[in-house]
């Protein structure tokens, strides 16, 4: 396994331990900046007093999301009424279970299909709207976008009055 940090820090020690573990010694940075870079990678990380000591276990990286929330100005009308229909599916093998109604626009747990952009596609998305999952995938691997009524506007993508 190789993980790779960029660290600003005033001191680091760092000494080996057995079963390929190391101990680091870090002086000058916010602790949790460093958990939340770790578990960034899907590492976890381990909290001791002093070395060989484990104190605390640092909750695995799954227990944060990666999301986005953003305006559902950015999707059609007719995105909106596929949304509305896949999210009142029940449990029969349809889009409900990754497709969910919040009131005011919509929750897509784009983790929870392999491939989500096609699912849209098959759905009868709009290519603005899966060119809006793509760029937010790729640009800041999200697991969860949040198409919000009073969702902020994102910069650079189309924007419709429905």
């Amino acid at each position: 396994m190789k993980l790779s940090l960029n660290v600003e820090a005033d001191a680091i020690s760092v000494q080996a331990l057995n079963m390929g573990r190391i101990c680091v010694d870090i002086d000058g940075i916010e602790w949790s900046e460093l958990i939340a870079v770790i578990n960034k990678t899907g590492h976890t990380l381990q909290e001791a007093d002093e070395t060989k000591a484990v104190s605390a276990d640092v909750p695995p990286p799954f227990t944060s999301l990666s999301g986005m929330c953003c305006s559902t100005a950015h999707i059609t009308g007719e995105d909106n009424a596929i949304l509305d229909q896949a999210s009142l599916q029940q449990h029969d093998g349809g889009d409900s279970d990754w497709i969910l109604y919040t009131g005011y626009g919509f929750l897509l747990r784009l983790n929870a299909r392999r491939y989500p952009v096609l699912a849209l596609k098959r759905m009868g998305m709009s290519k603005a709207c899966r060119r809006l999952v793509v760029t937010l995938i790729r640009r800041y691997a999200i697991g969860i976008l949040h198409l919000d009524a009073f969702g902020e506007l994102l910069p650079g993508f189309e924007i419709f009055d429905w």
